[in-house]
């Protein structure tokens, strides 16, 4: 249901908007407007219209929509609509604020307390919990605002075990724990807490515009395992690319977010390359059957780099490859924090990070490319760059 969906807020009995499909879902919230009699009638539908255009990815119209719903009723799912829509147009010092309102409404993202602190206000020479509160791509999107708030307070970063060891060397300032799951140390006796705050929290304090991101590198593979990396691709006489051909979850839109192995062909058969499968689950299957049917293109698994509980594994093995392309997934992210040119193919129902369909890269990242899914996927355009791109 639409209340654990961390891209949209709203409840409705007939959840056609929960099935994308779109079209239905306006006729029926078009024809209750006509007939609604009450202020909570109207509220209700605009809370639940404004949900299905901020899934939709509809932002010019999700915003006045969501507007018109606060108007109606201020409350948490009101409110975390507006802020999506916000974000999503670039108008992030209103929006960062409302876009919090959500956190700890449902599981989308989880309110911590340590102690008895309140939340950071960004009061100087505080001590500071920071911590993960969403998705692996959401933790290192929002980790590029770490660095500022390591300039004002004496931070603890809390984060899923997975994104430990990168984060500690990557903040070595901050003491860095694996425990937000709920699994590992319990630390919070070696801290005084003064206050905590999401990691995406922080935007309310440091980013007031998709300028003010610095587009700095910030998140530091292991050296040792990148050697790994560089050893084992150095006997190749082609590009090394990685790929990735599914991401998300159910309520994150997945099946928007995936592809079959025959429909990257054009990808595959521009460039003659080792083709390194970023999935994060077992491929193994899938890729021998279009090998069998492909034998010329040579797409591998490396298990050791992506089927991991360290994501420092994966961090090492991107650090190595000559360009990351993929459908929308939280290694995009990860190339982005580390420099690495990445080709990322937006699906035409993008959740708000991803802007309006015209934005063709990300305020975050500077080496992070949007391909957009507007009338199909442009396999054939990003096919046609990449003969460019590895022309010798």
């Amino acid at each position: 249901m639409a209340r654990d969906n961390p891209y949209c807020w709203g409840n409705l009995g007939n959840i056609e908007h929960e099935l994308y499909r779109f079209e239905q879902a306006e006729f029926c919230f078009e024809e209750g407007l006509k007939v609604a009699k009450t202020d909570a009638q109207r509220g209700f539908i605009y809370l639940t219209y404004a949900a299905m255009l901020v899934q939709k990815g509809d932002w010019g119209r999700a915003l006045p929509m969501a507007r018109k719903a606060l108007a109606y009723k201020d409350k948490a799912k009101t409110r975390a609509n507006l802020g999506l829509a916000l974000l999503a147009v670039g108008q992030w010092k209103e929006g960062w604020p409302l876009y919090d309102a959500i956190i700890g409404f449902d599981r989308s993202r989880r309110k911590m307390q340590y102690q008895d602190e309140g939340e950071w206000d960004g009061s100087k020479g505080k001590n500071v919990v920071i911590y993960d509160e969403q998705g692996i791509g959401d933790a290192i999107s929002f980790a590029s605002m770490v660095p500022d708030a390591l300039k004002d307070a004496k931070v603890v970063l809390d984060v899923r075990p997975e994104l430990k060891g990168l984060f500690q060397r990557s903040f070595p300032e901050a003491k860095v724990y694996g425990s937000a799951t709920g699994l590992g140390e319990d630390w919070r006796a070696k801290h005084r807490i003064d206050a905590s705050i999401s990691l995406g929290g922080l935007g309310k304090l440091y980013r007031p515009t998709p300028e003010s991101c610095p587009g700095t590198d910030y998140l530091k593979p292991d050296p040792d395992r990148v050697r790994m990396w560089k050893a084992l691709f150095s006997i190749e006489t082609k590009p090394v690319i990685g790929i990735a051909w599914s991401g998300g979850m159910e309520h994150t839109g997945a099946k928007h977010r995936l592809w079959k192995l025959d429909d990257l062909l054009p990808i595959f058969r521009s460039v003659d390359a080792v083709w390194v499968s970023l999935q994060y689950k077992d491929a193994e299957k899938e890729i021998a059957a279009f090998r069998e049917d492909h034998p010329e293109i040579d797409l591998r698994q490396y298990a050791f780099g992506t089927l991991t509980k360290d994501y420092d594994d994966t961090a090492a093995l991107v650090e190595c490859l000559d360009l990351v392309v993929g459908v929308q997934t939280a290694v995009h992210h990860l190339a982005g924090a580390m420099g690495k040119e990445s080709w990322c193919f937006v699906n035409k129902h993008g959740q708000w990070r991803y802007g309006p369909n015209t934005q063709k890269t990300l305020p975050w990242y500077r080496s992070v490319r949007l391909f957009r899914n507007i009338d199909g996927w442009p396999f054939e355009e990003a096919a046609t760059e990449l003969k460019e791109r590895f022309k010798t």
